[in-house]
């Protein structure tokens, strides 16, 4: 009773000394200035670019991963000391990736040119097949991207991705996107959307892909059969018979030698990246007339497609 008596002396207080006299106005300070909008460094070009890219897409835009930095105070040997703040593409909005540790650096784009080709690829590309939640926050164009990660800081190891989807911003490299074919683009694109889709399936549930994965399920990472290969193959001579795509791999394949058939089925991880990637190489007329005369192929297909449209792909 003591605590909510206080709240509430309190809160009258407070709504006196807003009020209570004429003479003490509020005056609004001037509004601060959107640094993800507004990012250091930014060229009267860039904001340009920026700004009309968050007019479109709601997505800030950036080309450089310093977000602010400030002179607040001068160290002991004169120099300046500065308030810094980054993108920070290894932040987790609620605990953290435990012992692994991710540290990036980036090659950044330098002319104008590139970057109007960049922004232009990621306008009419990537952003029309993705929706809702799939949406980032903000986007980092770069040329490359160098990525150090592991558990010891003695011992990272070295990537170069085209793509990194962290909590609050999305970095893509994009060197040399003015120059490529559509082909190249198909395959940066492609890229691009399986990297920002793989960092939203760990929030899926355990269950979300039992069902695509059931009529293969007997199959996966089965190395040769001996004696009943040979009645296998006979029933399935193909990998669509058991719901696998021909990628031209040899994870599906027999050789006779004597009385031995040999083959190696690819691990269900693999089945989930070729399904994948199909979806967005083919549209689904091409799919159906590839691969129309295998019902579990089909099966998997469609199931597939739904699971990543109510996760927010647009195909």
């Amino acid at each position: 009773m003591k605590k909510l008596l206080y709240s509430l002396i309190a809160g009258i207080t407070l709504t006196v000394s807003l009020t209570g006299c004429g003479s003490d106005d509020i005056t609004l300070g001037p509004d601060e200035a959107d640094q993800w909008l507004h990012p250091y460094g930014a060229t009267a070009a860039d904001q340009s670019l920026q700004t009309s890219f968050y007019d479109e897409t709601g997505i800030y835009l950036l080309f450089n991963d310093t977000l602010r930095k400030k002179q607040v105070a001068t160290n002991p040997d004169g120099t300046p000391f500065y308030d810094i703040e980054t993108v920070d593409l290894s932040y987790y909005m609620i605990g953290s990736s435990g012992n692994l540790r991710e540290v990036f650096s980036y090659d950044y784009l330098t002319t104008d040119a590139d970057k109007q080709a960049a922004v232009s690829f990621v306008q009419q590309q990537v952003l029309p097949h993705l929706s809702g939640d799939l949406l980032p926050f903000s986007i980092l164009l770069v040329n490359g991207i160098t990525m150090y990660s592991g558990s010891n800081p003695s011992y990272m190891t070295k990537s170069t991705p085209t793509a990194f989807s962290g909590y609050r911003c999305t970095a893509l490299a994009t060197s040399g996107i003015a120059d490529m074919t559509d082909a190249q683009k198909l395959t940066a694109r492609n890229n691009i959307l399986q990297t920002i889709i793989n960092g939203k399936l760990s929030s899926l549930p355990d269950d979300t892909f039992d069902a695509f994965y059931a009529p293969s399920g007997a199959y996966y990472s089965t190395y040769a059969m001996n004696a009943a290969a040979v009645a296998f193959f006979e029933v399935n001579p193909q990998p669509m018979n058991i719901g696998l795509l021909d990628t031209g791999g040899a994870y599906y394949r027999w050789t006779p030698t004597g009385s031995l058939i040999i083959y190696n089925i690819k691990a269900k991880n693999f089945d989930l990246e070729d399904y994948t990637t199909a979806l967005f190489s083919y549209t689904e007329e091409e799919f159906t007339q590839k691969y129309g005369d295998y019902p579990i192929v089909m099966e998997k297909y469609h199931l597939l497609k739904q699971i990543y449209t109510d996760l927010g792909v647009v195909f």
